[in-house]
């Protein structure tokens, strides 16, 4: 396994500031943002806004050599893009196809695509069989393309465990369609016994998002005998948090996922202390 981060935490790093300090701290791999900014400039970066880096659809073709020149001088690979691309937006992820095969046309950065969010007013089968025919749509267009796209396992869509997406991505290939391992969300709607969903993905198990989080009490007491606790959910240190890091890694190499853990937080802190601290204990974790 080697070890990747989402540039989507570093928002207030520019692009060589970005790849300078992870190689630095040891990563080697990235996974580029690759989104708008906000039109006001003056706004202070934030992970779901402005980025220094400000790696766009937009702009992606004009800075492949940049971003090229910026890999051949840290040794830091591209793996992913992490854009706002859904399925059924063809033409944007047929420019961020030919954006990965410029960057790196032997080995292209895979390509994360959102599914369709879960409509709980209506029934789930006829949600989930449409976001599936849009995936297999999906998939044919990277095939073509000689690409790969990703399905991130993620709260809210209409596959949050490993046992839907596997369903979800059923006979489509794994050359050119899987899905991302996600534990920050997985941890939010109960995640499966983590050997079990990766052996459930099997060929389709193509990257591993890390990160932990801890439930948070909106309230200490109760109102009355018809109140109730609600909970929501913050990023925590990976030592710290619901899910067993030491075991998921462990489980990685047990099953022989030999590709990228990129680490996924979005909590407070110093970047430069987040990066180092947390990118050190994986390292542990995958080299032990």
């Amino acid at each position: 396994m080697k070890l990747a981060i989402t540039s989507v935490m570093l928002p207030r790093w520019d692009l060589a500031q970005t790849f300078d300090k992870l190689a630095a701290y040891g990563y080697e791999g990235v996974e580029l943002r690759v989104r708008d900014n906000p039109e006001a400039t003056d706004v202070e970066p934030s992970f779901w806004g402005r980025h220094r880096a400000d790696v766009s659809p937009a702009n992606i073709l004009a800075r492949a050599d940049e971003i090229r020149a910026t890999v051949e001088r840290t040794g830091l690979a591209v793996i992913a893009f992490a854009p706002r691309a859904s399925i059924g937006e063809d033409s944007l992820i047929d420019h961020l196809f030919e954006a990965a095969r410029t960057i790196n046309a032997d080995n292209p950065p895979m390509i994360r695509i959102g599914a369709p969010r879960h409509d709980r007013t209506q029934p789930y089968m006829p949600q989930f069989d449409e976001a599936r025919a849009g995936f297999a749509r999906v998939a044919d267009r990277a095939r073509s393309a000689g690409v790969k796209v990703l399905y991130e396992i993620h709260v809210g869509t209409v596959a949050v465990s490993c046992s839907r997406a596997a369903e979800l991505l059923r006979d489509l290939d794994p050359q050119h369609i899987g899905a991302i391992y996600d534990v920050p969300n997985m941890i939010r709607v109960g995640i499966e016994d983590t050997k079990m969903g990766m052996e459930l993905l099997g060929p389709y198990l193509a990257h591993c998002h890390i990160g932990n989080g801890i439930p948070v009490a909106d309230k200490q007491a109760l109102e009355g005998s018809t109140d109730r606790q609600d909970y929501s959910w913050a990023f925590s240190d990976l030592r710290r948090g619901v899910a067993n890091i030491p075991q998921i890694i462990q489980d990685l190499k047990d099953v022989g996922y030999d590709g990228y853990v990129s680490l996924e937080e979005f909590g407070s802190g110093d970047d430069d202390e987040k990066v180092s601290g947390q990118g050190a204990y994986l390292r542990h974790l995958i080299d032990g």
